[in-house]
């Protein structure tokens, strides 16, 4: 059972209730990430995150450390494009013990110097870990190619020189001007009682000062068009967009099963046609990544110099064969078997669903039932797929990025319309 409580200031308290779970998994989520940033202050909520189990002003990192490791469970925080998150999960009998917690780390960080100044070094070390892997570099080109200029074409890490420049004060600032009430969500799972949880956490969250926060966001216009990155390496990394669905589309039900259909398994066309037959790339698929307001249908793959342009031709022609061919009804029926698969058993997991709780509270404001779903994705048709791949699959919104030792003149004699 799926109950929500709005608090005085706004902020959101959804929860489930499951009748057999031993534990309960919690989580505060702030309707801020990198997108939110300005590009001087890029990695800010990142930095942030990283920053929230180094201390509070009642317990420093090691007394945070020895707690949760005195209650068995687990605790954690990431950032994406659109949010933060700070969960945990523990025993039920442990909920006070670990409201407390999370509530301590996310509302009175202390960001102790010595603390930042070796959190600062790890995650400049991140950044420099990504520049190390063509094969995730290769995405954060491509979303400065697709989106430039864009918050949402630039790094969640944020840059070496804005990481670098970020003061403790700069943390504090942006705490309190982004992280306002009306865009928090606490969401919950497992053996526990709503009005409990509720009364843990209202005397805390309820002190949140109102506020609009710096969310004044825009939707990008993707970039269509080839870019080449030329550098030494042992793979050409192929990293192609287009205009995808956003996460409230109605349209974003075919166009998932359009993406298990292109490259979202071991049966899709590009996993068959490009690895299996040619034996073009080790590692080939598709995805789609959705935002409030946009959305980018991706592929990436990683080829050998000298045989990009003809395994570009063949992803481009799989693409565009989805874009005008209806698919057949089997064909349709295997995606749709895959896709209520991942998400009903992804659903018995309590991280998986209170992610669910607080994402749907999100875009939505209210509970979307796997039941709607699975009926959502039962009701699409061959007609609605192939209008879905037509919107997506354009080859005049078509944007290549391409990360190696390759040859820019015959990659862009290939992929000329």
């Amino acid at each position: 059972m799926i109950n929500k409580t709005t608090l005085d200031n706004g902020v959101r308290l959804v929860t489930e209730r499951l009748e057999h779970a031993y534990s309960v998994t919690a989580g505060l989520w702030m309707e801020v990430g990198s997108r939110d940033e300005e590009p001087a202050f890029g990695g800010i909520s990142h930095f942030i995150e990283h920053m929230a189990f180094k201390g509070t002003a009642k317990r420093d990192a090691l007394a945070i450390a020895r707690e949760l490791d005195r209650m068995g469970g687990m605790a954690n925080a990431f950032t994406s494009k659109e949010v933060t998150c700070f969960h945990a999960r523990t025993l039920a009998e442990l909920l006070p013990e670990i409201a407390d917690l999370l509530t301590d780390i996310f509302l009175f960080p202390s960001y102790p110097a010595a603390e930042l100044e070796r959190e600062r070094q790890v995650i400049l070390q991140e950044i420099s870990s990504v520049e190390d892997a063509p094969d995730e570099l290769v995405h954060v080109l491509f979303g400065q190619d697709y989106w430039p200029g864009h918050p949402l074409g630039r790094p969640v890490l944020g840059s070496a020189e804005s990481v670098g420049s970020v003061s403790r004060q700069d943390l504090v600032d942006y705490l309190a001007e982004a992280y306002v009430p009306s865009k928090l969500v606490v969401a919950a799972v497992g053996d526990l009682e709503h009005e409990r949880l509720v009364d843990l956490l209202a005397p805390s969250l309820s002190g949140l000062p109102m506020g609009q926060g710096r969310n004044h966001r825009q939707a990008p216009a993707g970039q269509p068009g080839l870019r080449v990155h030329r550098r030494d390496s042992e793979q050409v990394h192929v990293a192609l967009g287009a205009p995808g669905p956003s996460a409230k589309d109605p349209d974003r039900f075919a166009a998932a099963l359009m993406n298990v259909i292109l490259g979202g398994n071991m049966s899709s066309r590009l996993f068959q046609e490009v690895r299996e037959k040619r034996g073009l790339a080790y590692s080939v698929f598709s995805y789609l990544s959705s935002y409030s307001d946009a959305g980018l249908l991706g592929v990436y793959l990683g080829v050998a110099p000298g045989r990009s342009p003809e395994a570009l031709k063949v992803v481009k022609d799989e693409m565009a064969r989805l874009a005008v061919e209806p698919v057949g009804e089997q064909e349709l029926a295997h995606a749709k078997e895959h896709t209520k698969g991942s998400i009903l058993l992804a659903a018995e997991h309590s991280d998986s669903r209170m992610s669910r709780l607080a994402r749907s509270e999100f875009n939505f404001g209210r509970d979307v039932p796997l039941d709607e779903v699975v009926a959502k994705i039962e009701a699409v048709s061959v007609d609605d797929l192939t209008r879905a791949a037509a919107k997506c699959l354009d080859p005049a919104l078509l944007a290549i990025s391409v990360l190696g030792p390759a040859d820019a003149d015959g990659l862009a004699e290939e992929v000329a319309p």
